[in-house]
């Protein structure tokens, strides 16, 4: 999750969410502005005894259940991406027992650069709406060259990865039972990018969305209200910032909703496909020691 780690990252990242989200705040404080020659007349209309802490309860239910469910979604992430760096160890143990002679070093290189390539791959790729790969850092797209693969993909990586255990079988350097080991890793790997790329391309309906956030908006102009008619002025600022503070909390479980996009609440990929880099292909590696220059002031 989320871990600033200072009292500065934390009001850096305070003053992000404000820019991020100023049009609605400052919409927020419009309607309040605008309504407060009629505060009274609204109040008695929207201000029934029980109909705020009717809102009150159905908010606190619907927020906890969206940050359930985001929690969740990015938990998943998180297990998936920790499947994928065990069975690229996997793949890593499995090349080394089947391949110990020194006459296929080249060969076994090969395939664990091709992993390494594919987890790279992912990465970029869950980064988009689309799953299209629109960039990559040059350390990657050099190792993909010298795999002679031009405009790699997740796809096109797992085939290659594919190709190369048939010829292994073909040069008689795979028995059965090593092929259908080298198979079952494929297959798991395979089974983990499937499950972050639903994540990606799935997020939560946008009809409860825009319940949820039709009901904060309501709720946080109520909750104004009421601390409004008590007449003083501390206790409308009160329930102006409390009105904020209730949209701000409802965007940010929107943010966890997607683990991967924005790098403030995001998982930290790039780090994960570094340890990786290094599990395989040593920690001198260019890629092991990569750093994509992110903004934001906290770690994951």
């Amino acid at each position: 999750m989320i871990q600033p780690r200072g009292p500065r990252d934390v009001l850096r990242l305070t003053w992000w969410m404000i820019r991020h989200e100023q049009r609605s705040l400052l919409i927020a404080t419009a309607v309040c502005l605008v309504t407060l020659p009629v505060h009274d007349t609204i109040a008695a209309v929207l201000l029934p005894e029980d109909l705020l802490q009717v809102l009150g309860f159905l908010l606190a239910f619907f927020l906890g259940f969206r940050f359930s469910q985001a929690y969740n979604r990015w938990w998943e992430a998180r297990v998936l991406w920790g499947a994928l760096v065990n069975e690229s160890r996997n793949w890593r143990d499995l090349l080394t027992t089947v391949l110990p002679r020194r006459s296929s070093f080249a060969i076994r290189q090969r395939l664990l650069q091709l992993e390494v390539l594919l987890v790279w791959c992912v990465n970029a790729s869950l980064r988009t709406r689309d799953g299209r790969i629109g960039s990559l850092p040059s350390a990657v797209q050099g190792l993909a060259e010298s795999l002679r693969i031009q405009d790699p993909s997740v796809q096109l990586v797992l085939q290659a990865m594919a190709r190369h255990q048939r010829e292994l079988v073909e040069q008689q350097q795979l028995n059965s039972i090593e092929r259908a080991d080298l198979i079952h890793v494929q297959q798991e790997l395979t089974r983990a990018i499937g499950g972050l790329e639903r994540i990606r391309s799935q997020p939560l309906p946008a009809s409860s969305t825009f319940c949820i956030r039709a009901l904060t908006w309501v709720y946080g102009y109520l909750v104004f209200l009421k601390m409004d008619a008590l007449g003083l002025l501390s206790a409308a600022v009160v329930g102006w910032l409390a009105f904020l503070t209730l949209l701000m909390a409802e965007r940010i479980g929107m943010f966890l909703e997607n683990p991967f996009r924005d790098p403030r609440f995001a998982l930290p990929l790039d780090r994960i496909c570094q340890l990786i880099t290094a599990n395989l292909l040593g920690d001198d590696h260019p890629l092991a020691q990569h750093q994509r220059n992110h903004p934001g002031p906290v770690v994951t």
